[in-house]
């Protein structure tokens, strides 16, 4: 897979020209653009990433020339402004470098360093019918081996309003900021076949215009080689629409499916697609599980981003509920996430501020999320979660302050208490007994002439891994990107 996609991205460079999408890498343009839907002028779904661009940039027209109280309308600004960079037709090359005491073994929404020091290039481009995006880093240090990566690569074509692409995305699903349970950029991202609706319009006929805007995005893509069951697939698949201005609702499923020694079959994938998952399901009991026809392990859920609908905006409630089986065709054995999010101005800055609860701890019992009794290397990927960033039975809770200034300056604070690996037991891929701990992030990012600086800095009030990565309790980090 990945070779193909080496092969892919070399050939297409001449084939078309400022990406359709935006990634999971920027957390004030994230803030920016859900400050803008509490408002009412972004009405498309905002809560799947990569986010289409297209719908965005149609709300924006929409609301240009109406009247916008002058501290949303700075926002504003700013968000046309980086959409008409993103969007147009020229070809553009960046060079960033990152570096840090440690690796980040921890990460969230806007998170883009991942190990002690990385080099990167790409040449991202746009026309009319095609997009891609050609980046190559070179990791020092890496905690999986690989120092050669084509993360965030990707070769796309838009076909009547969908996107097709084949490329190696972050993902990111639901409307959290501190994690998402079922699919976020905590792991390295899966080679993948993709579709995404472009424009998010509402269905015309009326037996479904009342589910308002609405996207979908779905792809298929293949796990490494290095795991218990070789080469399996990871399928995911997210439908997201907004029944009222107020209300977004997600509905999120994604599986591992095939694989060395697996089923691969229509009917294989028919039984995924359908929740026929469960071994006695099957036809061939439960008894040798590993040799059974099961279909694969799924997790599916759904999510919600309410914005509060009073006369004075009060913010936003949101949650995530994500199930690890199905019983009656709805998901089961579940876990989740909730949280409280609101945006405010102080002066000349832009503020959004997230207050947000997670528990990775089945309902049913311990030592359950994120794994199964054939995929046994579990829902992970490369030795990460492909969810949750602090993995399984882990309860946490974080506060965090993101701020935007007029003259460019970026700002993100951070507090977090964790309890991770609570029952001290069973698979953990960052601590295999229980350990509780704060943590305090901090960012800066300051526009110059020269690119794009920032600092940040890292501190943990205990070690937190048992497996030799994290050697001092403090990460700080400088990184530089400019357009060349």
């Amino acid at each position: 897979m990945k070779k193909t996609l080496i092969i892919l991205l070399i050939l297409s460079a001449s084939t078309g020209q400022a990406e359709p999408w935006i990634d999971t890498r920027d957390a004030w343009l994230r803030a920016d653009i859900e400050l803008l839907a509490s408002k009412g002028i972004i009405t498309s779904p905002v809560t799947t990433w990569p986010l289409a661009w297209a719908p965005i940039v149609k709300d924006l027209e929409r609301a240009t020339g109406k009247e916008i109280d002058p501290d949303t309308l700075a926002v504003f600004l700013r968000v046309k402004r980086k959409a008409r960079i993103e969007t147009d037709n020229d070809s553009r090359k960046y060079l960033s470098i990152k570096a840090g005491n440690q690796s980040n073994i921890l990460r969230h929404f806007g998170d883009d360093k991942r190990e002690k020091g990385e080099i990167s290039s790409k040449l991202t481009g746009m026309s009319k019918n095609y997009a891609w995006n050609i980046e190559a880093t070179r990791a020092f240090d890496p905690l999986d081996g690989e120092d050669i990566r084509f993360d965030h690569s990707y070769v796309a074509t838009i076909w009547g309003n969908w996107i097709v692409s084949i490329g190696a995305q972050e993902r990111w699903y639901g409307p959290g900021w501190d994690s998402s349970l079922i699919l976020s950029n905590n792991a390295r991202p899966v080679p993948a076949v993709s579709l995404q609706r472009n424009y998010s319009d509402p269905f015309e006929t009326p037996w479904l215009s009342w589910l308002g805007p609405w996207s979908l995005n779905a792809f298929a893509g293949q796990l490494e080689s290095d795991r218990f069951v070789p080469h399996a697939k990871l399928l995911g698949m997210s439908v997201t629409f907004k029944p009222f201005d107020s209300l977004e609702i997600g509905l999120r499923r994604t599986a591992q499916w095939g694989g060395q020694g697996r089923p691969e079959s229509l009917s294989s994938l028919l039984d995924l697609a359908i929740g026929r998952t469960n071994c006695d399901e099957a036809g061939s009991g439960c008894g040798d599980r590993l040799n059974s026809n099961e279909a694969g392990n799924q997790l599916a859920g759904l999510d919600f981003n309410w914005h509060i609908p009073t006369e004075s905006y009060m913010g936003s409630i949101y949650g995530q509920i994500i199930g690890e089986d199905e019983a009656g065709y709805a998901p089961s054995r579940k876990f989740y996430q909730l949280g409280y999010k609101t945006n405010f101005y102080i002066g000349n800055l832009a503020v959004t501020s997230f207050l947000e609860y997670s528990d990775t701890e089945n309902e049913f019992r311990s030592n359950l999320t994120y794994e199964h009794g054939v995929y046994q290397t579990g829902y992970r990927t490369e030795g990460r979660s492909i969810g949750s960033t602090y993995d399984n039975d882990t309860q946490s809770i974080s506060l965090g302050f993101l701020a935007s200034h007029k003259n460019g300056d970026r700002y993100e604070i951070r507090f977090a208490k964790i309890d991770l690996n609570s029952d001290g037991a069973g698979t953990h891929t960052i601590n295999e007994t229980a350990v509780s701990f704060n943590q305090l992030e901090l960012k800066y990012q300051h526009p110059t002439q020269f690119g794009l600086l920032g600092v940040e800095l890292d501190v943990k009030d205990k070690l937190i891994d048992s497996f030799g990565y994290q050697k001092d309790k403090f990460n700080i980090g400088i990184s530089w990107t400019m357009m060349l």
